[in-house]
């Protein structure tokens, strides 16, 4: 029994030994269950550090090299190596992080240089549009203090877009609102705010249109309320080419959608509803619409991701942009690299002719280089200068001079009353230089003035014959006098060239001078008499006859033209200046009191006035217009201050002294008996573009290639230019194309002027719009080119005034038009700051054409866009994914795994 009990108590506690082993292992266990969920837990936290770490340093990375490709035009691989070394976020930015990045073109050359394609953008909002394209890899591996590490990868392409590839594209707000009915192929583009209406319509958009801002149907962009106007159908493709027929005038087509019926603007039509923004909302529906309905066909950066394309040394993505982008017509300033991304941009550096003028020698070109024989004094430093003419009647061109005694509409410059006669018509200096194969520029300016620089009274149409004067003339600076204005040279008009002898007199002659209403009157309405009007818009033309230009590259006359290189533009690219009458820019930045290319002429809206009386004080900012750009409207600078330092000397040529009245270039003038004979002294000097008809345009010896003109002057196209109506597109766009050149010009401003054109009509009929009537005329060339800045719509003025006039009054006008014939692009990057007229009409300003605008489909292929295509710049993010091979140590600019 004493047995068994002592057994029992054994077994007892061998079974409480084992039992509390047993408690002491769940014990352990549970503390390690517990130990290791913690660790698994902070592995978790680390490795999600690690990954959005590694997600913020991609993304900085990706916006750092956007701003690299900003500072430095063509990158090279040590500048990636650069970047990937000083991008990674700082420790204060992300607590404990470190970073590993490279930056690779993912395609090299032997010399380890990027090789660019020229390839279809694949992806994106830019998706279908060809470009220059330069494919980098980016690599950031992100580390965590407890060893945690994510390393990500992305494919990008740098995409440079030829800016002729759209049909239209604005840096600034886009509008539509024409009268009939209005389609124009291409894509369609604006940096801003889009605002779509049609009068009696419809509008139709036949390809792909994209807005980084808002698109707006209720409003036009001056405000006005579109209430029972301007609400013509709008029709929008969800397919490529899904509108072509019905833009040809047959049947709409299931793809060729209306953008909303209704009348008030409430449902998916629109992505904005109620007014301007930040006036109005978002409309909820909207980007169910956009990417649904209309297949991503029509879109903004909510509902599509469209970001803003803009030049590559453009910085900032709101105002001052424009401001920027005119440069590319600008001259350069002194020292200026012409490799940097603004200098590569500028059309001066990449021009092969270069046409200059300015009021004194050292204006002519950047850091005023020694004269080589080839910059030219036109007054000969008082003396008026005359250059043999191979051809001319007499053998000899004087300069024209005036003197009052041989001509009562002379008179002597208002700020001179005590000046005696003669005095020059126009001054200043001149310089014509190319450059060849080995890069040199060579001056020709004696070569040019030699071959003559004078016409009769109209100017010519065909090439070597259509100058009785001067045949062979490539530069027209003067017309023969004709003082009574009828238009014929007869004994009334003597001295004026009736003899071989009486043609080398200098007061033969009379500037080419006439009246440009936009500029000139500040409304569209006036109390002067015809006949009369404001200095401000009496503009003196430089003459380039297109035709003889291309005789002189062929070598037909002439010596140099055959050494101008036209292989680094795929043509010819004239770059022309004139900066006569500008005066010193107080404003400029960062060098005040220079000349730098603008006129000075803001203060031209004055919405509280009826008659546009300028009163010295910049527009108020309106909220939201000009995407909401946070400038005054005519501030078209955008430097925040009233430039109106170019009135001073406006009238002063015509005898009028501008110490009377400092500040108002509406001086009035008698348009017809003083304003034609008379030289005009401050910014009002322009190039016009004749004789440029179809094949007179300048091509590169075999055929192809083509011709631009750059200015950083308003430009005036006379005449059919690359076309004319024998071109069989006209009567059936699908007709094959015949021969062309591959034509564009970019300006500060574009007029077109008909083959009806008269400047003696003009000056003679400047508030009789019915005197100025044009014929149909052709045109086939990309624009590039100013507009004014919208306004808030004035109380009792014309429902469109405050509006830039929308697409269909891009290229402008100044007569009464029959048909108009267009083909080309319509690219809209800067206001203009020399024709600083704000769109006006139809009373005095001109009476609308019927309109045949097309896109020119040839600018799709890169070899056919015109020399100087300006370039924008995209950054598109084509793959993205993680690399799950760990990421240990760094080898020079590449992560191990």
């Amino acid at each position: 029994m004493g047995t068994a009990t002592h057994r029992s108590r054994g077994f007892t506690l061998i079974a409480s030994l084992l039992l509390l082993l047993l408690l002491s292992g769940i014990a352990v266990g549970l503390m390690y269950m517990v130990n290791g969920s913690g660790h698994v837990n902070g592995n978790d936290l680390e490795s999600n550090q690690a990954y959005y770490g590694a997600e913020s340093g991609m993304e900085k990375l990706t916006t750092d090299l956007a701003s690299l490709y900003q500072l430095k035009l063509s990158p090279t691989q040590a500048d990636l190596n650069t970047l990937a070394q000083t991008s990674p976020p700082s420790s204060a930015q992300i607590s404990g992080m470190t970073y590993v990045e490279s930056a690779q073109f993912s395609n090299v050359d032997g010399n380890g240089n990027p090789i660019t394609t020229t390839s279809v953008i694949s992806s994106g909002p830019n998706a279908g549009l060809t470009a220059e394209i330069i494919p980098i890899t980016l690599q950031v591996s992100a580390f965590r203090p407890s060893g945690a590490a994510v390393n990500m990868n992305r494919g990008v392409q740098v995409a440079l877009i030829p800016v002729f590839q759209f049909g239209v594209f604005s840096d600034s707000d886009l509008s539509y609102f024409a009268g009939p009915k209005f389609g124009f192929q291409g894509r369609v583009h604006t940096n801003g705010n889009l605002f779509l209406a049609a009068d009696s319509g419809p509008l139709i958009l036949d390809a792909k249109v994209t807005a980084v801002g808002e698109i707006i149907r209720d409003v036009l962009s001056n405000g006005f309320s579109n209430g029972s106007n301007y609400r013509g159908s709008v029709f929008v493709p969800d397919a490529n080419g899904g509108c072509d027929t019905f833009l040809a005038g047959g049947s709409q087509g299931s793809s060729c959608l209306d953008l909303g019926k209704d009348s008030n603007n409430s449902t998916d039509d629109a992505s904005w509803d109620g007014g301007i923004p930040p006036a109005g909302s978002a409309n909820s529906n909207w980007n169910t619409a956009s990417t649904g309905t209309f297949n991503g066909f029509i879109g903004n950066a909510s509902s599509t991701g469209v970001q803003p394309l803009q030049l590559p040394f453009v910085t900032g993505a709101t105002g001052g942009t424009a401001d920027q982008q005119i440069q590319i017509i600008r001259r350069p300033q002194p020292g200026e690299s012409s490799t940097s991304p603004l200098g590569a941009s500028r059309e001066y550096n990449k021009a092969n002719i270069r046409i200059l003028l300015a009021d004194t020698q050292a204006g002519l070109r950047p850091g005023s280089p020694a004269n080589d024989g080839n910059d030219i004094d036109l007054t000969n430093g008082g003396v008026p200068a005359a250059f043999s003419v191979t051809g001319a009647p007499g053998g000899v061109t004087g300069t024209a001079w005036a003197d009052p005694t041989k001509d009562g509409n002379w008179v002597r410059p208002g700020s001179n009353p005590g000046l005696a006669a003669p005095w020059p018509l126009y001054s200043g200096w001149l310089r014509v230089e190319f450059k060849n194969s080995a890069g040199t520029w060579v001056g020709v300016t004696p070569e040019w003035l030699q071959l003559g620089f004078a016409r009769s009274l109209l100017p010519p149409a065909t090439p070597l014959t259509g100058n009785v004067v001067n045949p062979k003339a490539i530069l027209i600076l003067q017309e023969l006098a004709d003082r009574n204005g009828d238009g014929n040279l007869t004994a009334a008009d003597a001295p004026s060239a009736l003899t071989a002898a009486s043609i080398a007199g200098n007061y033969s002659w009379y500037p080419i001078n006439f009246f440009d209403p936009r500029e000139g009157f500040p409304r569209d309405s006036t109390g002067l008499p015809n006949g009369s009007c404001y200095a401000n818009g009496i503009m003196n033309v430089v003459e380039l006859d297109v035709g003889n230009l291309r005789q002189w590259l062929l070598g037909n006359i002439g010596s140099s033209g055959t050494q101008v290189d036209p292989s680094p533009e795929n043509g010819y690219l004239v770059y022309f200046s004139d900066r006569r009458g500008m005066l010193p820019n107080p404003n400029a930045n960062p060098n005040p009191n220079t000349i730098n290319g603008e006129a000075g002429l803001e203060d031209d809206i004055n919405g509280s006035s009826g008659t546009g009386t300028p009163n010295k004080t910049l527009e108020p900012i309106t909220a939201g217009y000009n995407n909401n750009n946070g400038y005054s409207p005519e501030d078209v600078d955008e430097n925040g201050k009233l430039d109106n330092w170019g009135w001073a000397n406006i009238s002063d040529g015509f005898g009028i002294n501008p110490t009377a009245n400092p500040s108002n270039p509406y001086v009035q003038v008698d348009c017809f008996n003083r304003g034609r004979q008379n030289k005009v002294t401050g910014a009002r000097h322009v190039l016009r573009l004749v004789d440029g008809g179809l094949n007179n345009l300048p091509t590169k010896a075999d055929g192809t290639g083509g011709f631009t003109v750059a200015s950083e002057n308003p430009v005036y196209v006379l005449g059919n230019y690359n076309s004319n109506a024998g071109d069989p597109f006209w009567g059936n766009p699908n007709a094959a194309d015949i021969p062309h050149s591959a034509a564009a010009v970019i300006s500060d401003a574009v007029t077109l002027l008909s083959n009806n054109w008269s400047d003696l009509k003009d000056m003679a009929n400047t508030t009789n719009l019915g005197g100025r009537s044009a014929t149909d005329t052709y045109y086939r060339m990309a624009i590039a080119s100013g507009k004014n800045m919208d306004f808030p719509h004035p109380a009792g003025t014309g429902n469109d005034f405050g509006t830039d006039g929308g697409v269909h009054n891009f290229l402008r006008y100044i007569e009464t038009w029959p048909n108009l014939y267009y083909r080309g692009s319509l690219i809209s990057l800067y206001y203009a700051e020399y024709n600083t007229g704000i769109f006006k009409c139809c009373s005095l300003v001109y009476s609308p054409p019927n309109r045949y605008y097309y896109f020119d489909t040839e600018f799709l292929t890169p070899t056919n866009l015109p020399p100087g295509t300006p370039e924008l710049q995209d950054i598109n993010n084509l793959t993205y994914w993680q690399n799950f091979a760990p990421c240990t140590t760094q080898t020079g600019s590449n992560c191990t795994n």
